[in-house]
Formats: structure tokens, sequence, C-alpha cells
């Protein structure tokens, strides 16, 4: 099932132009990647952990963008906190599944600008292919899944645009994300997903840091 999945998603989004970033002349990892979606096509006993390992390889680097933080609040009523992020992965090694990475959030709001820094675990689950994060600080964990095409949920990521949901484990909490690779433009316009808008709906958005 998980491989009909696959073959699915590659046919998808091969049919889906995309546009790169042509201000860098050299040669980076991800620029070898970029249609690693695509190159996983064939069917043997090596493409899941090709896939894998390409899926850890293209998630490494510097991402940054816009994120929404949806939890209780002091008084236990949703809340939704939206702030912009840098977020940077880094693998332990070439073809591990993990690493460590660090996210940035900035939020201004009457002029006034907060910033937090927050250092994470994060790991792809060898069975789902989910990429699970954890915050060093809260011990939160969050899932963001890959290849889940029942659940409204699923993320996307290519060399250039990461984008989706991370979802509470153990907690209530959603975070998504709509992201870029660094270098690559932005967008000026940042519209969440489907999912995302309907959650929010009837509640207040705030432009501020919450600690996590």
């Amino acid at each position: 099932m998980k491989r009909l999945i696959k073959t699915l998603l590659l046919l998808v989004i091969a049919a889906t132009p995309m546009a790169f970033s042509s201000c860098d002349s050299g040669n980076t990892y991800y620029e070898d990647g970029r249609n690693w979606w695509v190159n996983n096509a064939d069917d043997n006993a090596d493409s899941d952990a090709k896939y894998l390992k390409d899926l850890a390889n293209t998630l490494r680097g510097h991402w940054e963008g816009a994120m929404r933080y949806e939890y209780n609040d002091d008084n236990g009523q949703r809340a939704i906190a939206q702030f912009n992020a840098q977020i940077e992965f880094d693998q332990y090694d070439a073809t591990g599944l993990g690493g460590r990475g660090r996210e940035i959030d900035i939020a201004t709001s009457n002029g006034k600008t907060e910033t937090q820094t927050l250092n994470f675990t994060w790991k792809i689950d060898e069975r789902t292919s989910d990429i699970y994060i954890t915050y060093d600080s809260s011990k939160k964990k969050y899932r963001i899944t890959m290849l889940d095409k029942e659940s409204n949920l699923q993320s996307y990521l290519d060399a250039n645009r990461f984008e989706g949901t991370m979802i509470g484990v153990n907690n209530t909490e959603y975070i998504d994300f709509k992201l870029a690779r660094y270098s690559y433009a932005k967008q000026s316009d940042i519209v969440f997903s489907r999912a995302a808008q309907t959650r929010a709906s009837g509640i207040k958005i705030e432009n501020k840091i919450v600690k996590r």
C-alpha cells in the first residue's frame, strides 16, 4: 500500500511545473536531489531505503518562512500565535535518518519585535516515513506526516519548498508551517493549508512568540 501511495505521489508531482532559483551558479547538495521524489520510481528491494535517505538529504539545510502555533492558553482557550521562522536541519551523517536542528522564531506586533531560539532533534521513522521533531527545552514531540494521503494533514517537501503541519504527539497542539529553501525566492503572501484555515476558524490569531 505504501509503495502504491509513493507511485501516485510521483505521478502528481512529476506533472507539476516547478520554478527554481537561478541566482546560485554552484552545485549544492540539494540540487542533485532536486527531483528525488521522481527518482524513486524504480521498483526494487533498495527503493524504500533510497527513499528514506533522499528524504533526509532533502530535509537537510536552511529554511525560512511562516509558522502558526495552535495551543491552549493559560485559560484553557484555543489560541494561535503566528510568526516568521528560520529553521536549520543538520544530519548526524550523510546517510543518517536523523540529526539536530535549530529554529529561530520572530514576531513583530505594535512596533515591538520578539524572538526565541529553539533547539531540537529530528528523526525519520523507517516504517511510516513520518518525521518526528522533539524540542530540547519542553521535550514536546511533533509528527510530520509525509505519505498518508488519507490525512488532510499530509505535508509536502521538495528541494525548495517544505510545508505542512507538525501534529502534537501526546498533546493537542499543531504547528502549521510554510517554508522555502533559504536561497530560494520567497512568497510575498503566505497562505496556509485548507486544514489549517479550517482549524483556525473562530480562533483569534496574534503575531507573537509563545514559549515552547
